[in-house]
C-alpha cells in the first residue's frame, strides 16, 4: 500500500544499513524496516498540594444571657352574680306543596338519527415506472452507466365521508307531569319567657418573673483555618526526540483502517475507514495527540497504543 507523502506532517526516516548516515543525528539502535521521526514531546508537569494558614487560632468571648423563671398566680377580679334575661319566642317553618300547573299531553319532535360512514375511493390506479437505482458501481463520469429500476407503484386511495339516515324524524306525544311549588309558613313553637342567668366570678392571672442564673461570659477557643493550594511545577521542558512511527514501509492497510475507526469512535473526524493515511486522518491524529498530551509530529506507536490499535 502506498501512502500520500504530501499528507505526512513529520519528516520520517526509515532504518537502513547505508553508511552515508553515519555522521548524521539518527535514532539509536534502529532495525531494518522500522521508521522514526523527530516528534515534539510536550513539557511535563507535576502537581503538589501545599497547606497554607488562612486565619490563626484565636479566642472568642461569648456572652451568655441571664436565665429567668416565670410564675403565674390567679386573683379575683369580680364576684359571681346573676341577672334575668328575656327569652324571645321560637318560631319554625312549615312547608306546603301548591299546584302551579296541572299535568298535560305535549307533542315532541324526535329528530332523525344519522351516521357518518367512510368509504375508500381509488384516486389513481397502480402503475409501473422507471426510477434511478443504486448499486455497487454507480456513475463516476459521463462514460459510466446509470442504473435504472422498474418500480411498481401501488394504487392511491382517499377516504370519503357520507351521511346515512338510520331513523327518520318523527312526532310523539309525551305526558308532562304537573308542577308544584313549595310554600313556607312560619308558626310559633315556644312562647316568650324570662330566664335567670348565672354570671360566674371573673379571675385574672398575674405573671411574676425571677432570675435563676445571672448573666456570665465564657472564653471560646477558635482553631486556626487552613486551605490547600495546588502548585504546578515543570519537571521537564518541551523537546524533540526520535520516536518510532508508521510510514510507507511498515504500515498495513488494515492497521490504518482500524486507526481511522478508533479516531472516529473518540470523536475525531478521520473520514471514511478506507485504509488510506491521508491529510484528514493525520489531522485527526494530531488533534488526538494534543488532547491527550502525547508527542506530536508523526503517527507514533504510543498514539496507536493509547487508541488500542495494534500496529
Amino acid at each position: 500500500m502506498k501512502l500520500n507523502s504530501k499528507a505526512l506532517v513529520a519528516v520520517s526516516l526509515c532504518a537502513f544499513s547505508a553508511p552515508a548516515f553515519a555522521q548524521v543525528d539518527l535514532p539509536p539502535n534502529a532495525r531494518a524496516g522500522e521508521c522514526y521521526a523527530k516528534v515534539l514531546v510536550p513539557a511535563q508537569y507535576s502537581t503538589s498540594v501545599q497547606q497554607i494558614l488562612i486565619k490563626p487560632e484565636s479566642q472568642k468571648i461569648k456572652k451568655i444571657p441571664a436565665q429567668y423563671e416565670t410564675f403565674e398566680e390567679t386573683y379575683l377580679v369580680q364576684e359571681a352574680s346573676f341577672e334575668y334575661v328575656p327569652v324571645p319566642p321560637r318560631y319554625d317553618y312549615v312547608q306546603e306543596n301548591v299546584v302551579v300547573a296541572p299535568e298535560r299531553m305535549e307533542k315532541k319532535v324526535i329528530p332523525a338519527r344519522t351516521e357518518t360512514v367512510e368509504e375508500k375511493v381509488m384516486v389513481r390506479p397502480a402503475r409501473v415506472e422507471w426510477k434511478p437505482g443504486r448499486g455497487a458501481l454507480e456513475r463516476v463520469d459521463d462514460a459510466t452507466g446509470e442504473i435504472m429500476c422498474r418500480v411498481e407503484i401501488p394504487a392511491e386511495y382517499k377516504t370519503v365521508k357520507r351521511l346515512v339516515v338510520l331513523e327518520p324524524e318523527r312526532v310523539v306525544e309525551e305526558l308532562v307531569p304537573a308542577k308544584y311549588e313549595t310554600v313556607r309558613r312560619r308558626v310559633v313553637v315556644e312562647q316568650a319567657t324570662v330566664q335567670r342567668k348565672e354570671i360566674p366570678a371573673k379571675y385574672d392571672t398575674r405573671t411574676t418573673r425571677r432570675i435563676v442564673q445571672p448573666e456570665r461570659t465564657e472564653v471560646e477557643y477558635v482553631p486556626p483555618v487552613y486551605d490547600q493550594v495546588e502548585q504546578r511545577t515543570q519537571t521537564s521542558g518541551e523537546r524533540l526526540e526520535w520516536r518510532e512511527i508508521l510510514c510507507e514501509t511498515n504500515t498495513k492497510q488494515n492497521t490504518v483502517r482500524r486507526l481511522q475507526q478508533a479516531l472516529n469512535n473518540q470523536g475525531f473526524n478521520a473520514g471514511t475507514a478506507d485504509g488510506v493515511l491521508g491529510r484528514q486522518t493525520l489531522t485527526a491524529v494530531r488533534n488526538f495527540q494534543l488532547r491527550d498530551g502525547l508527542p506530536t509530529g508523526g503517527l507514533t506507536l504510543a498514539t496507536l497504543e493509547r487508541l488500542g490499535v495494534a500496529p
